[in-house]
């Protein structure tokens, strides 16, 4: 059987022209056709009401503050809460704009995995609590229709009807404009002394459908669950960019950090429900508007692989703003993402793999370059010169290293394999073997016989030679090498070459074999 989550916002408009308004702007009224549509109590209070005209309003609380209703930023605020709250289920409904200021959730497929209807509840309202003390009310129900009117009439945080014998109970004494929402309906209604929805069900069905709207029988089945119900699912949109304008200006990186937090969580949400990650993320600080206004601050997330959770982006994230300096006071923060990756595989296997534990090291190297800075942290990279001590320079390490290192993972069995080939070619070595380690500068050996000695060892050639010419083009110096590889009475080998060039041949150690 199906169940529901309402969440109905009674102060949507309120909300989203003045967020914070019980507390920052407690004298406010919304205006829709030159006339109020929505006021605080305080307003109220002070003798404001629905309907009024924005002339008489004005000259009997001159101080309110008045605006006009902006239906397009109610429907990208209910869009927003709708994506924060995916992480809960994926069958989400966005009320009818004029209609119901809310959402119905479909949660039936998810209590088990959040332990009950109760705690989903607690954890819906915990999500909540982060939109800027939004005003809410929530109620549960086996029937869609039947969640929305209990939210939509609801005088408690929550209330729940699980059964549908419960929820028949709750609707009866509901009042019945509730579901006639046209006037002259609900005028034709009450003069028939029907005022609740037990009333209303006492009617003959076919008269009432002939003397109103059609849709108002509907509605009521739908709702005591006697008539299937039809839904337009929420969509989360195919490209993630989310803009968070703030109530109080910003100074902080610390502050910055708090709200990047919101915003990334909100991302994550929008992966998970396309089940695909990101490795890249684009921030724009935009600061304060004027004559000498500055252009947005740009902060770019790099990682080494692809992130869905979190704590993914996170650490990198606070190191970096440890190292970010704010121009200007920020006054809204946006994010948004240039491309999106398919998510890895989860793994089946009981033990840790090779590709988890590259998986840490790309993190870790990830917060050394957001800590020390991309040009501080670098790694070696080929160079075009056959000179050994050439062959390599160090070079800034890009984010994007770590892709190549993460597709050459070897199961257990594969990375045995590969040790024992790799044992096997040692102790076959290749005339073109290089060393484990090279010196930082060769060193000259002496002679015995015309055979070089190293630690008053007599070493013996066993491979070679590979002769290197090289350096005669860029004037570091002719180089002419013939290299060998050199054993002693130990074993240990050594990575020798003699200097062709000079008048007397000379012997220079310039490598050891691990």
């Amino acid at each position: 059987m199906s169940l529901w989550i309402g969440l109905c916002l009674p102060c949507h408009s309120l909300d989203t022209l003045f967020p914070l308004w019980p507390t920052k702007t407690p004298l406010a009224a919304v205006l829709e056709q030159d006339r109020i549509h929505a006021l605080t109590p305080a307003a109220q209070t002070q003798g404001l009401r629905l309907g009024m005209r924005r002339a008489t309003a004005a000259s009997l609380l001159p101080e309110a503050a008045l605006l006009n209703r902006n239906p397009q930023a109610e429907q990208q605020s209910l869009q927003r809460l709708a994506l924060d709250l995916l992480q809960y289920t994926p069958n989400i409904v966005l009320g009818e704009a004029g209609v119901f200021s809310g959402l119905l959730l479909e949660v039936s497929a998810s209590l088990m995995l959040f332990k009950g209807i109760r705690a989903l509840c607690r954890d819906i309202r915990a999500t909540l609590q982060r939109h800027q003390a939004l005003c809410y009310r929530l109620s549960t129900a086996p029937t869609a229709q039947g969640a929305k009117l209990l939210a939509s009439q609801s005088q408690t945080v929550l209330r729940r009807a699980v059964k549908l014998k419960t929820l028949h109970r709750m609707l009866d004494p509901l009042p019945i404009n509730l579901l006639v929402s046209q006037k002259n309906f609900l005028n034709w209604f009450k003069g028939l002394g029907c005022r609740t929805l037990a009333h209303l069900q006492q009617l003959p069905r076919n008269g009432v459908r002939q003397r109103s709207d059609p849709a108002i029988i509907q509605g009521l089945d739908t709702a005591y669950g006697r008539s299937p119900e039809s839904f337009a699912w929420f969509q989360p949109p195919e490209l993630f960019s989310l803009r968070h304008d703030l109530l109080e200006n910003l100074e902080h990186t610390h502050a910055v950090q708090f709200v990047a937090k919101h915003l990334i969580e909100q991302l994550c949400t929008w992966l998970h429900a396309r089940q695909c990650a990101a490795d890249t993320l684009v921030f724009l600080l935009h600061h304060e508007k004027g004559r000498h206004a500055l252009p947005p601050s740009r902060l770019l997330l790099l990682l080494s692989q692809p992130g869905w959770q979190p704590e993914d982006f996170m650490r990198v994230l606070a190191e970096q703003l440890r190292q970010f300096t704010l121009r200007a006071q920020v006054i809204a923060l946006e994010l948004s993402i240039p491309a999106v990756q398919s998510r890895p595989e989860p793994s089946l296997s009981l033990f840790p793999e090779p590709a988890q534990w590259q998986t840490d090291e790309l993190r870790l190297l990830d917060l050394l370059r957001a800590r020390l800075g991309g040009e501080n942290l670098l790694q070696p990279q080929p160079f075009a010169d056959h000179r050994p001590e050439r062959a390599n320079i160090w070079a800034p390490m890009a984010p994007t290293s770590g892709k190549k290192t993460a597709t050459l993972a070897r199961t257990p069995n594969e990375t045995s394999a590969w040790a024992c080939r790799q044992s096997a070619e040692f102790l076959r070595l290749d005339p073109h073997a290089r060393p484990f380690w090279l010196l930082a500068q060769p060193c000259a050996l002496d002679t015995s016989n015309d055979r070089p000695v190293y630690r008053n060892a007599v070493l013996r050639l066993i491979r070679g030679p590979e002769r290197i010419e090289s350096g005669w083009w860029d004037g570091t110096g002719n180089e002419q090498r013939d290299y060998f590889i050199a054993q002693d009475p130990q074993f240990a080998r050594y990575w020798i070459y003699r200097q062709r060039a000079s008048l007397e041949a000379r012997w220079f150690l310039h490598g050891l074999f691990g």
